[in-house]
């Protein structure tokens, strides 16, 4: 029998430490820029940490660097060569250990804002939030990078009513 681990850490457990500590953990979790590729991409990005899962919907962790739609802009670019990624839930702040983060939930959608498809795919962005009372430099570099959950949701199953079910014995 094979032996493996999973890697399923806390939300506060991203926030306190693979993000706070981003040098120290480059080897566990790797950087894809998420702008550069499509969803269906990353799993083959990275195949010796990334294996092919029994489940497709398995979350893959990484770090994806903050990439601003123009020079001196807080908005952050978040369009692929044939989709993008649109923020869907409300941003969520995490406590943990002295840190404070923050979580966005986004979807990806395929083509353009006009004629845009809904996806499966699922992405998390969760991102360290700087005290303004004890301003940390080390902070200010990890915050040009976010760490990504991304998952493929499973496709909505059609439900069968009572009435239209085959029965469970010969009449």
């Amino acid at each position: 029998m094979d032996s493996y681990f999973r890697f399923l850490p806390t939300e506060e457990e991203l926030v306190s430490h693979y993000l706070r500590e981003k040098k120290q953990v480059d080897h566990i979790i790797p950087e894809i820029d998420i702008c550069k590729h499509e969803p269906w991409d990353v799993p083959g990005l990275y195949a010796g940490l990334f294996t092919e899962p029994e489940s497709p919907y398995q979350d893959m962790f990484f770090f994806s660097p903050r990439v601003y739609k123009y020079n001196n802009s807080a908005r952050i670019e978040r369009t692929t060569a044939l989709g993008f990624w649109k923020i869907t839930g409300r941003e969520r702040v995490i406590k943990a250990r002295g840190s404070t983060g923050r979580k966005k939930t986004l979807t990806f959608y395929e083509g353009r804002v006009r004629q845009s498809k809904k996806t499966n795919w699922v992405m998390y962005e969760y991102y360290l939030v700087e005290d303004e009372a004890n301003p940390n430099p080390k902070l200010a570099q990890q915050r040009d990078f976010v760490l990504c959950r991304l998952k493929k949701k499973a496709d909505d199953k059609k439900h069968t009513s009572i009435s239209e079910a085959e029965p469970a014995y010969d009449e």
